[in-house]
């Protein structure tokens, strides 16, 4: 009887570090997700700028042309 209560005990706090071990490696794929998710929203904002200022370049661009079509050339 004494060696079932000592496997049970045994099995019990391997159970209780792998509970640990997965506690901690969900903390830190949550860290890492966190990072990733700023990481995304800089380059979603650098992405946005780059768009508008693409969207300039070509209202500008445009002007020109119809400028030199204008001149009849």
């Amino acid at each position: 009887m004494e060696e079932c209560f000592r496997r049970l005990e045994e099995r019990v706090r391997e159970i209780l570090q792998g509970y640990k071990r997965l506690r901690q490696e969900k903390e830190s794929l949550a860290d890492t997700l966190q990072l990733k998710d700023k990481s995304i929203d800089e380059l979603n904002q650098k992405l946005k700028a780059l768009d508008e200022r693409k969207d300039s370049v070509k209202a500008r661009i445009e002007r020109l042309i119809q400028r030199i079509e204008g001149l009849g050339l």
